[in-house]
C-alpha cells in the first residue's frame, strides 16, 4: 500500500531513492558550488573585458607603466578600483546567467517529489503575500535601526566596505542586480534547492538552520552574517508556510529593495538625526511584523488528502 506524504511532515525519501553519503553531499551543495563557478567564471570574463577596455582608453598610463615599473602598482590599483566600481553589475549579471539553470534543477526536484508520491503543500492565494511582505520590511528597517542605534557598524570595517562598493553603482543597476536578480538568485540556491533538498531527509528547523547558516556565511562579515542568519531562518519559514517558492524570492526582494531606495534617499540619515524617532519607529516595525507573524501562522499549509477508507490507498 502506497500512501502519500505532505511536504509539512517530516519524512525520509523511499528506500529505493537512498544514496551513497558522496552523491547526497553533491546533491545537496551542487547549487551552491555552481552558483559560486558561474559567477566565478563571469567575474573573470568582466575584469579581462574591462581590462582591455581600460588600457585602451588609458594608453598614455600604460606606457608609462611599461616604462616605469614603478608605476605598475599605480595603474593596477586605478584598475582594479574601476573594477570593483562596477561589483554589482557583475554580481547582477553572474545571477542573470545563473537564475535559468537553477530553474531547471528546480524544475527537475518537483518532478522527482511527484514521482516519489510527495504531495506538496498547499500554496497561499497572492493576495496574503501583503503579510509577508509587511513583515519582513519590519524586521529589515527595524534589524538596521538597531545597527544605527549602536553604532555597530564603525566596529566592523568589512560591513562599509561592502555597502560601499554595493552602493557605487547608479541607481537603476541597483534596483535590477541588488533589488530583483541577486535576490531570485539566491532564494533559488538557499530555499528553493538548498533548504528543500534538506527538507527531504529533515525536520523544518534543521534544514532551516543548516540553510540559514550557510547563507550567512556566505556574506563575509559579522553584521551581514546575523542579519542573513536571521532573514534566512524567516525565508524558510514563509517557503514552508506559503508554498511556493515565489513567497521568499518577493520577501527577500521587498527587502533588498528597501535597502536601495533607503541608501538612495538617505532615510538612515534622517533617522540618525533624532535617536528617539529611529527608536519609535524600531518599537512600531516591531509590531507590525508581530502581527503580520501571527496572520501568517495561521495560514494552513497541510495539503487536503483523500481520505483513504479501510481496503484502499491513495493512489500515487
Amino acid at each position: 500500500m502506497k500512501v502519500r506524504k505532505t511536504m509539512s511532515q517530516e519524512y525520509r525519501m523511499p528506500e529505493g531513492g537512498q544514496e551513497s553519503y558522496g552523491k547526497r553531499l553533491w546533491h545537496l551543495w551542487s547549487p551552491l558550488i555552481l552558483k559560486m563557478a558561474i559567477g566565478f567564471g563571469v567575474s573573470v570574463l568582466a575584469a579581462g573585458a574591462f581590462t582591455i577596455i581600460f588600457m585602451a582608453k588609458n594608453p598614455d598610463l600604460v606606457n608609462q607603466a611599461a616604462m616605469d615599473q614603478n608605476k605598475i602598482s599605480d595603474l593596477y590599483q586605478q584598475l582594479m578600483g574601476e573594477i570593483l566600481n562596477v561589483t554589482t553589475i557583475v554580481e547582477g549579471v553572474a545571477a542573470l546567467v545563473t537564475i535559468p539553470v537553477l530553474l531547471v534543477m528546480f524544475h527537475r526536484d518537483r518532478m522527482r517529489e511527484r514521482m516519489a508520491g510527495i504531495v506538496p503543500n498547499k500554496k497561499a492565494p497572492l493576495w496574503k503575500y501583503f503579510a509577508l511582505i509587511l513583515m519582513v520590511l519590519g524586521i529589515s528597517l527595524g534589524f538596521n535601526n538597531l545597527v544605527l542605534i549602536g553604532n555597530l557598524s564603525s566596529y566592523d570595517a568589512a560591513y562599509e566596505q561592502t555597502l560601499s562598493l554595493l552602493y557605487a553603482a547608479p541607481f537603476a543597476a541597483q534596483i535590477i542586480c541588488l533589488g530583483v536578480l541577486v535576490p531570485m538568485c539566491e532564494e533559488l540556491v538557499f530555499r528553493g534547492l538548498m533548504f528543500k533538498r534538506l527538507r527531504e531527509r529533515a525536520p523544518f528547523w534543521q534544514a532551516a538552520l543548516y540553510a540559514s547558516a550557510v547563507f550567512a556565511f556566505l556574506h563575509m562579515n559579522m553584521i551581514q552574517m546575523i542579519y542573513g542568519f536571521l532573514l534566512g531562518i524567516v525565508f524558510c519559514y514563509i517557503y514552508e508556510k506559503y508554498g511556493s517558492v515565489k513567497a521568499p524570492v518577493a520577501a527577500h526582494i521587498a527587502v533588498n529593495l528597501l535597502s536601495v531606495f533607503a541608501t538612495q534617499f538617505h532615510l538612515f540619515d534622517w533617522l540618525l538625526q533624532e535617536p528617539m524617532r529611529a527608536g519609535v519607529i524600531t518599537v512600531i516595525c516591531a509590531a507590525v511584523a508581530s502581527s503580520m507573524y501571527l496572520f501568517i501562522q495561521r495560514i494552513e499549509e497541510k495539503p487536503d488528502l483523500p481520505d483513504a477508507g479501510e481496503g484502499s490507498a491513495a493512489r500515487v
